[in-house]
């Protein structure tokens, strides 16, 4: 099943609108190619922001964990007081964004007009 296809079931109505939030946001498109080559570790809030951070700044980071883990794309996890995020164990949100490693720039703006 293509993403097209995921997110246009009707089990899922919101996800599409969700998907298309992430993509049209530079941050949030980033975090999700940063989780999906590494889905099995977790990383630190400062490490993620070093990772990512290219043209945004810091806030702009927190802000897109933010809305990923309201989303329940990410899980936050406190360790003696640092945030740490991982990819969602929860399916079929973890196997959308997986299948997303396979998209180019081109196939980004497909999904975007097909929702």
């Amino acid at each position: 099943m293509t993403i097209i296809e995921a997110t246009k079931e009707k089990k899922q109505p919101r996800l599409g609108k969700l998907m298309k939030q992430l993509i049209s946001n530079r941050c949030c498109l980033a975090l999700l190619r940063f989780f999906v080559v590494h889905p099995q570790e977790r990383y630190s809030e400062l490490a993620i922001t070093y990772a990512v951070e290219n043209r945004g700044d810091k806030l702009d980071v927190q802000r897109a964990l933010a809305q990923m883990v309201n989303e329940g794309l990410l899980q936050e996890d406190i360790d003696n007081g640092i945030y740490f995020y991982r990819l969602t164990r929860e399916e079929p949100l973890r196997q959308i964004v997986l299948e997303m490693a396979e998209f180019d720039w081109r196939h980004w703006q497909l999904v975007l007009e097909h929702m």
